[in-house]
């Protein structure tokens, strides 16, 4: 049994770990839109499809809270550690099916679109409750939306990643 739960460790902190160093892969776009633009979230959905809810939401919540923290962005760090994992919990929660984690394509897509709403009305309300206004924060759809195109790519790269998980579900 401690062999099992050592295992979840490990492998929440290289989830962790994973989703905050991508989270510093910033990527470039046009304009000034609001929304931070990072393949972050791009690693919490081929974690929270392939791997889980659990491992989604630790990994999500948690990394990409460091980020914000060490990153420069403290004021956003309570905002994200919520956002980030309410949609990696949901992400990999719509993502299970019978065939096994993250192996229904149908699921998946929806997954992604299910997190990035979440994603995107989460941070909307952050920002706009704790940070700016309704209106300043508004700017921030596109940048957010952006992400989950980029987010996208996971349904691509799910297809590659074994899972060492024999119930194929993480801490499920």
């Amino acid at each position: 049994m401690k062999s099992k739960e050592t295992q979840k460790i490990v492998m929440s902190g290289m989830f962790i770990a994973l989703v905050t160093a991508t989270t510093f892969i910033n990527v470039p776009y046009p304009g000034s839109v609001g929304g931070l633009m990072h393949l972050g979230t791009l690693m919490l959905f081929i974690i929270a499809l392939k791997f889980g809810k659990y491992y989604g939401a630790i990994s999500g919540g948690i990394g990409m809270a460091i980020f914000d923290i060490i990153g420069g962005w403290m004021a956003w760090a309570p905002g994200t550690l919520v956002v980030r994992l309410l949609m990696g919990f949901v992400v990999g929660w719509i993502a299970q099916s019978k065939k096994g984690q993250g192996q229904n394509l149908s699921k998946n897509i929806l997954a992604i679109i299910a997190g990035g709403l979440v994603m995107i009305v989460g941070y909307y309300l952050y920002e706009a409750i704790f940070l700016t206004s309704f209106g300043a924060a508004s700017l921030s759809f596109v940048g957010n939306g952006a992400q989950i195109t980029i987010g996208l790519f996971s349904l691509i790269i799910i297809k590659y990643i074994p899972n060492p998980f024999k119930d194929n579900n993480g801490y499920n």
